[in-house]
């Protein structure tokens, strides 16, 4: 009994490695955007809080200002007559929603770049496996 040894052809194999480096690529790509979408959604849930946050503030300064007005003139002197210590505390809250709306705006921009040059990366470092198994073709 002869035995046959069977050779596999070059060609076989690199179309087998692109095949597996396909799904490699794949699964790394779905795993880039899932880890994205939760960062997305969690950005959502915090802002969600931020918002409540802020009309909670609002209304603790609308509250301080009709605490003012009933107050008589006689009785207000812990704050002179006038309203700075309100005034100043809507000004503190108006800064911080300006800040948030920048934070906001820079994360997602990040979250956004961050995707493309994954992408772009994915893709590149994938090209250079596919040329580098281009060189063994007969």
């Amino acid at each position: 009994m002869a035995e046959t040894k069977e050779t596999f052809k070059v060609k076989d194999l690199t179309e087998t490695v692109k095949g597996l480096t396909g799904l490699v690529k794949e699964n790394y790509l779905n795993g880039v955007e899932l880890a994205l979408s939760v960062w997305a959604e969690n950005l959502k849930v915090l802002d969600n809080q931020v918002d409540q946050l802020f009309n909670f503030q609002q209304e603790y300064i609308k509250a301080g200002k009709e605490f003012q007005k009933k107050l008589p003139k006689e009785a207000g002197t812990f704050l002179d007559g006038n309203s700075k210590v309100i005034d100043e505390f809507d000004r503190l809250v108006t800064f911080q929603k300006d800040y948030v709306k920048s934070v906001r705006s820079i994360s997602d921009k990040f979250r956004k770049e961050t995707v493309n040059l994954t992408q772009k990366n994915v893709e590149k470092a994938f090209s250079l496996v596919d040329d580098y198994l281009n060189l063994f073709k007969a």
